[in-house]
């Protein structure tokens, strides 16, 4: 057993894009952590006539939605029409092209506190053009480790000690949520070569001689086989990363392919309606 060490540690900054209520952890806090190319970290109170995210285009990604608190509706041109809670996933595979919107026309009667993550996966280059699909995992069918400490891993994607998440990911990736009771200690094993980031919801972990907080990520090294988090309080954070595609990534807007050429493929399919169409 050999002990991770931090490459990096950082601060999420604010969403230069989305504003005061979304940090992003990356690509700005850190570039990717191959194939996670995008993380959002979300919460605001959303008003009974708010609006939501707009019908828009994703093409060349898998893209995740979870929730730590409250509710948001999924919907997309496939006709899948979600109301995704707290706890669940809301995997899109955008493959070849997809339109969706979130938290539109949810005719809610009160406010909501919602609080939560939107992560984007690199599709391998072999899936860029993949039919789209659209799948919901409920909370309840996703694995739950507790250890003797009282440490709570849920598997949302990914495989660790034993428990499998039934997420089907085209590409090598593993998501863990992690909520940790005060002085305690969690060992998980991770892939030599794999990619590992630690990122903070609540608390303070521990981490090679390191300090954790709300908003913080830490890219961890490849090299070595063995996470060990140390809660110094109450504590809760997300494990993310995977095996590398270690394949070109261009990004523009909400595509993300291998060329340039892929990228304006995705738009004119866009532009002509291939990737079909959702009302506002």
């Amino acid at each position: 057993m050999t002990i991770k060490k931090i490459k990096t540690l950082r601060k999420a900054p604010t969403s230069r894009g989305m504003g005061p209520n979304v940090k992003q952890v990356i690509p700005s806090a850190v570039e990717n952590l191959d194939p996670f190319v995008f993380l959002d970290h979300f919460s605001a109170v959303k008003q009974p006539r708010s609006g939501g995210i707009p019908p828009h285009p994703h093409a060349g990604i898998a893209t995740i939605t979870y929730l730590f608190e409250g509710s948001n509706r999924h919907r997309d041109s496939l006709g899948n029409d979600k109301m995704v809670q707290a706890g669940d996933i809301a995997w899109m595979q955008a493959g070849k092209g997809i339109i969706h919107s979130e938290g539109m026309q949810e005719n809610r009667t009160e406010p909501e506190n919602v609080h939560g993550l939107q992560l984007w996966i690199s599709l391998p280059a072999k899936d860029k053009f993949i039919k789209p699909d659209f799948f919901f995992y409920p909370s309840q069918d996703l694995p739950t480790i507790t250890t003797e400490e009282g440490v709570s891993i849920k598997v949302l994607c990914g495989e660790v000690l034993g428990q499998k998440s039934p997420v089907k990911s085209l590409s090598p990736a593993y998501i863990f949520e992690v909520k940790m009771p005060a002085q305690t200690t969690l060992r998980l094993p991770v892939q030599v070569g794999d990619t590992c980031g630690v990122y903070g919801i609540a608390g303070k972990i521990g981490v090679d001689k390191h300090e954790i907080t709300a908003q913080v990520i830490a890219e961890m090294d490849k090299e070595n086989d063995t996470l060990v988090l140390q809660a110094e309080t109450e504590s809760h954070c997300v494990i993310l990363g995977g095996t590398p595609l270690n394949e070109p990534i261009v990004a523009y807007a909400s595509y993300v392919m291998n060329d340039q050429t892929q990228i304006m493929q995705a738009m004119r399919d866009y532009q002509m309606g291939k990737m079909g169409f959702l009302e506002y």
